[in-house]
């Protein structure tokens, strides 16, 4: 298996946190996104009885910060943050209508950094005037035209709507570095390394934290039992993630 497992810088930063020496890491791959259905209080505190400091507008998008008994912690303008509640609030999807850049801004005359293939899924993190910010490939971030982007509202991102064979509680872990995989696909987003003992190759894996569908193709070392690594597409993207306790939705 050829990669280039950052674990070790995983373990380094778990024990960071656990001894209070690091902040949490909020990144695209792995954070939540939401767009108000309305005008949305935003509050001081995760209920009613908080005093109201601001409003998202309807088709605001904002960061997940924490959640807690049906509420989200959101990221305002700023470092200003505030609770909003879950009922008023849905994830933000879109589907790539057709081939578009992606590029470094929110005009044609910002440099071109990647291609969307039509079909593919982002997620919307804001926009400017026509132009829409995206993630995708996981940590991938950049900025397309809005007649390219299909952007739909859901509130739920659980994967239910998917037909789920059972559920697995793993460790996972991520890795990068190219290269072929066990199964002789080229390694990128979307592959997962696992013990094929425990998840055949070829099953289609759904990961809610990532928001989107793997394939188990891959295998390494130290992937035995219960644990599974995620391709990610850079070495910071794979230190974002380090090292996590999951359930995976296996699809029949």
């Amino acid at each position: 298996m050829f990669k280039k497992t950052l674990k070790a810088t995983a373990l380094l930063s778990s024990l960071a946190i656990m001894v209070g020496m690091a902040k949490p890491i909020n990144v695209d791959a792995a954070t939540t996104y939401v767009m108000a259905t309305g005008s949305v209080n935003v509050r001081t505190g995760a209920s009613t009885k908080y005093k109201s400091i601001d409003k998202l507008k309807k088709g605001k998008v904002a960061k997940v910060l924490s959640s807690k008994n049906g509420w989200y912690r959101v990221q305002l303008s700023g470092n200003e943050t505030g609770w909003s509640s879950k009922k008023y609030l849905t994830t933000t999807n879109a589907t790539v209508k057709s081939n578009v850049n992606v590029r470094t801004g929110a005009s044609k005359k910002y440099r071109v950094v990647d291609k969307l293939s039509k079909g593919e899924k982002v997620k919307v993190l804001s926009s400017s005037g026509d132009w829409h910010k995206v993630q995708f490939d996981g940590d991938e971030t950049g900025w397309s035209h809005e007649d390219y982007i299909n952007k739909t509202s859901s509130s739920n991102s659980s994967g239910s709507s998917m037909n789920v064979a059972k559920k697995l509680t793993v460790k996972a872990y991520a890795y990068t570095g190219g290269g072929y995989t066990a199964t002789g696909t080229k390694a990128k987003y979307g592959t997962l390394a696992v013990d094929p003992k425990v998840i055949p190759y070829g099953t289609k894996v759904y990961i809610k934290e990532l928001d989107k569908v793997f394939t188990a193709e891959d295998c390494g070392g130290g992937i035995k039992g219960n644990k599974v690594d995620i391709y990610m597409n850079s070495q910071s993207a794979c230190r974002n993630w380090g090292v996590r306790t999951i359930t995976l939705q296996i699809l029949k």
